[in-house]
């Protein structure tokens, strides 16, 4: 598959623009805003579209919406043409708002429709045709602005993909399809414990429920049985119940007969009390008795007299007024000096300021601490030894001459007897020069130059003594002895170019820290090229340096006496508050009171002073204030009881005048009143006995005479005589029992409540008869959910076995695609990552990828630099969705600021890559770096690849302008 072009018919900020593409590699360029990552999201929405499901937006959907829907209106439309490898040209039209009204037609034939074919998630989407869907195709081959680490985010999208891939050659019949499938229905005909809607806990609930119901029938017929007795026990007591009510009712007659008669004797006696009729009235008098108790108990209950002593409260008022205006004035006073002393430090740091117009002289911490940095670098440098080039001959050169005494030592020898002797003479003495050559110029080497030269001397020496005659085994010797003293010349020789490399490197780190540390600025560091003659221009800076530390130094004490002056704060802050001071002290003047204020003067008040004025002032004035306080008070009572006493007395003078009592004193008013009430009180108790009697006649009466009353008494005896020879009780029983309407009433209560009893338990018994279940029935019930539940065990058993086969399956499937993902990353990993990593390992459950270091270690590739891990999981989508894609269809790449985080090195290999990769893939690459569209305008030249360079958008005007394409 490869992009034609993008369709953006309103999309984000663009409003039917069309975006061509080349076949192979194109470079989309864009400063920012120029709307690369909009056309990146329109290609993705333009080939995949959006879902259109049931419930709410995703939390990815609305943010997808949120960032690329169109500012204004509710069109929201996209698309995309796209060529097919089968040669298929097919233009993807997205209804991205209403997801409705969305269409993938042949562009050569008329009304042909693919969207049926790649329905996926209830809308089109272009990646089915590769084999992908749209949350697939965003994890591998859609990389979006800093997102290409995310892959590892979500593998699970991926796992039926690559699991496809790896079984089934592309087809959509996959292990994980399968155990989705068998899970699905586990969790629909099954279920498990933790679902109780699913057959596994309905099934086992039904045995409960059978259980339940059978033991409930059982229970059932066994209560019936005994609330039947329960009812005939009910039966009795209600009869029981009723015939104490009969009882109760004799006896309470009985007893009612008694006491009407009782109170009938004592309405004769009363009767013969009044034989002329009603008592005569009371005079009226009543209200009068009410104002003299009233006047009475005012005068009584008026408070004691307050005894007032001391001071007034408006002399106490006085003397705290006067402590006010003497603290007032001391504050005054006190303002007025501490105006004065800022006055005269303002002047002083004017005068100090001046010396500084440029700001006062400042060394920084961070200037210490790159001088200590650059006086550190030059004591390393000079510590360095110096670096001598190892003496003698090349390690190559003698591991050549040990190769061929090797051979040597492996051929047969050719010299005939006479030769030999010759020979190990000659290799004594090269022995021995060797090692004394070895000795002497090269110090580190001295020992086994030294036991070269023995082993050579012994040699010569020797020889001297020989017989004239030598053998095999003393040529043998001779090249024995040569190659134990070339092993050692050799072994110094390396440690010897070992120790003048490791020299080497530490005076070029000791040089690229100088030149790190120096001042680019300066000449000198430019044009230098030998080593110390950059130390010597960075010695000279340290020593400007040092002396402009000096000169700040010099005015350092002028600025330190100008910054405690300021205090921490500008010089305008200083003149600000000094107004202030004085404004706040014309204030303090213009309050206190001239007097005072003079007499502050005159003191001279400090501030210490000040403050032990305002403590004594404040103790003065809360002692003035709690006796202020306390006099008032009395003189508040004192006058409330004066008005009180007087209201009182006129209230005796009235009730006196009423009574016709007179005094002249108060006291002597009320003593008579007193009198007065008493003897109205004998009278009206005598009255109010005689009243009482006579209403006391009157209730026992009512409304009947006295022989209407006796004929009642006389009904209401024989009454209960027949009440009581119904009940069959005797009278003195009766009373005994002393019975009364409260317990009549109860035991009325009892005998309905008991035949009410009675009848709501019949009635249950019977609804209970209708209704009982059967045992029968419920035994069959439990017999059928269990055979249901033996049947709903089996299928789980044969499913979870199921299960557990595809598993392994499983398994085996992710090992195979491991190796695949593998070789295919390390087809570009050395290419991109500079030869640094050579090997690498993939987990395909969750996408962890790990690479050899060049010491052989394993390191997981998310725990190298950031721009390094990018590289790699990068070639990891290249891998996925090279073989996630459907076989016989190229999977387009669309890459936005991929190679934002490499160095220019890396980003050339990257680039490299996938220049390669767009052979047989097209790769549409969106950046805003110069350095990749220099890259592209130099490498794109065919007719497969294009560079797209889009221009500024005006936002603001709604115009849309065009990119340029090259």
């Amino acid at each position: 598959m490869r992009f034609e072009s993008v369709l953006a018919h309103r999309f984000g900020p663009f409003r039917d623009e069309t975006l061509e593409l080349a076949p192979g590699m194109n470079v989309v360029f864009g400063r920012n805003e120029a709307g690369k990552s909009s056309w990146h999201a329109a290609l993705y929405a333009g080939l995949c579209g959006m879902r259109r499901g049931k419930g709410a937006m995703r939390k990815e959907e609305k943010r997808f919406a949120e960032r690329h829907k169109p500012w204004d209106g509710d069109e929201w439309e996209t698309g995309a043409i796209v060529a097919l490898e089968d040669g298929r040209r097919v233009e993807l039209r997205h209804d991205l708002a209403g997801r409705i009204e969305s269409s993938a037609e042949d562009t050569s034939v008329a009304g042909r429709d693919y969207s049926s074919e790649i329905l996926y998630d209830g809308a089109p989407d272009g990646s089915r045709w590769l084999g992908l869907n749209r949350r697939s195709f965003l994890a591998t081959a859609c990389v979006r602005q800093a997102d290409i680490l995310k892959v590892r985010d979500d593998p699970e999208s991926l796992q039926e993909d690559m699991q496809r891939a790896a079984a089934t050659a592309g087809v959509d019949q996959t292990a994980a399809a399968a155990l989705q499938r068998l899970e699905e229905v586990l969790r629909e005909r099954v279920g498990s414990t933790r679902a109780p809607t699913k057959p596994l806990m309905t099934t086992a609930r039904r045995v409960a429920e059978a259980h339940e119901a059978l033991e409930a029938a059982r229970e059932a017929h066994r209560d019936f049985q005994e609330r039947r007795a329960e009812v005939e026990t009910l039966e009795r007591a209600a009869r029981d119940a009723r015939r104490r009510v009969e009882a109760a009712e004799a006896a309470l007659a009985s007893v009612e007969a008694e006491a009407l008669a009782e109170r009938l004797r004592e309405a004769r006696a009363l009767h013969e009390e009044f034989p002329e009729g009603a008592p005569h009235p009371v005079p009226e008098g009543g209200g009068l008795t009410r104002a003299v108790t009233e006047a009475l108990t005012t005068w009584r209950n008026l408070p004691a007299p307050v005894a007032l002593t001391g001071s007034s409260a408006r002399e106490i008022e006085e003397r705290i007024e006067g402590a006010d205006a003497e603290l007032a004035a001391a504050r005054a006073v006190v303002a007025e000096a501490a105006v004065a002393e800022a006055e005269a430090r303002l002047a002083s740091a004017r005068e100090l300021q001046a010396l500084f117009p440029d700001g006062g002289p400042r060394v920084s911490p961070e200037e210490d601490a790159r001088l200590g940095e650059i006086r550190d670098a030059l004591r390393a440098w000079e510590a360095l030894p110096a670096v001598a080039a190892p003496a003698g001959r090349s390690v190559e050169e003698l591991e050549k001459e040990l190769a061929d005494l090797d051979e040597r030592r492996r051929a047969p020898p050719t010299e005939g007897p006479a030769a030999r002797p010759a020979m190990w003479l000659a290799a004594s003495a090269v022995v021995a020069a060797a090692g004394l050559a070895l000795a002497l110029l090269a110090p580190d080497s001295r020992s086994a130059g030294l036991i070269l030269f023995a082993v050579g001397a012994a040699g010569v020496l020797s020889h001297r003594f020989a017989r004239a005659r030598t053998d095999r085994s003393e040529i043998a010797l001779a090249l024995d002895v040569r190659h134990d003293s070339l092993r050692s010349e050799l072994a110094s020789a390396r440690a010897e170019r070992q120790r003048y490399e490791n020299g080497l490197r530490l005076r070029s780190e000791a040089v690229g820290r100088i030149r790190e540390l120096a001042d680019p600025a300066d000449a000198a560091v430019e044009s230098a090229t030998e080593p110390e003659a950059l130390a010597d221009a960075l010695r000279r800076q340290v020593e400007s340096r040092q002396v402009g530390r000096q000169k700040a130094a010099r005015l350092g004490a002028q600025w330190d006496e100008l910054q405690g002056l300021l205090a921490g704060s500008s010089f305008d802050a200083l003149v600000a508050e000094t107004d202030r001071l004085r404004e706040a002290a014309d204030a303090l003047v213009a309050d206190a009171a001239e007097t005072a204020l003079a007499d502050a003067r005159a003191r001279g008040i400090t501030r210490g002073a000040l403050g032990e004025l305002e403590r004594r002032t404040a103790e003065r004035r809360r002692t003035w204030s709690d006796e202020r306080a306390g006099r008032l008070a009395a003189e508040t009572r004192d006058t409330q009881r004066s008005v009180r006493a007087a209201d009182a007395a006129k209230k005796l003078g009235e009730a006196g005048e009423r009574v016709g009592v007179s005094a002249e004193d108060p006291e002597d008013l009320a003593a008579a009143l007193e009198q007065w009430r008493a003897g109205r009180e004998r009278v009206l108790e005598e009255a109010g006995e005689r009243n009482e009697s006579w209403d006391r006649l009157q209730q026992l009466l009512g409304e009947r005479t006295l022989d209407e009353f006796a004929d009642e008494v006389e009904r209401r005896r024989l009454r209960a005589a027949r009440l009581l020879d119904r009940s069959g009780a005797d009278a003195g029983g009766a009373r005994a029992g002393r019975v009364t309407e409260a317990t009549l009433e109860d035991l009325k209560r009892e005998a309905e409540t008991a035949r009410e009893e009675v009848l709501r338990a019949a009635g249950q018994l019977t609804e209970r008869e209708h209704h009982l279940p059967s045992v029968a029935d419920a035994e069959d019930a439990l017999a059928a959910a269990e055979r249901e539940q033996a049947r709903i065990a089996r299928l789980k058993d044969t499913l979870d076995c199921t299960i557990g086969f595809l598993e392994k399956a499983q398994e085996r499937v992710l090992r195979d695609i491991a190796p695949i993902l593998t070789r295919t990353v390390l087809e570009w990993l050395p290419g991109v990552t500079d030869g640094r990593y050579t090997g690498c390992r993939i987990n395909p459950e969750n996408l962890l990828v790990e690479v050899r270091t060049p010491g052989g270690r394993w390191r997981s590739a998310e725990l190298l630099s950031h721009g390094t891990a990018e590289q790699i999981y990068l070639l990891l989508r290249f891998a996925l969705s090279r073989h996630l894609t459907r076989e016989g269809e190229s999977c387009p790449l669309i890459l936005d600021d991929v190679v934002g985080a490499s160095d220019a090195v890396r980003k050339q290999a990257v680039l490299r890559t996938l220049h390669a990769l767009a052979r047989s893939t097209q790769v549409i690459l969106f950046t805003h770096e110069d350095d990749v569209r220099d890259w592209a305008r130099e490498n794109l030249t065919g007719s497969d690849a294009r560079l797209i360079e889009l221009a500024g958008r005006r936002i603001e005007s709604g115009e849309n302008e065009l990119a340029a394409a090259t």
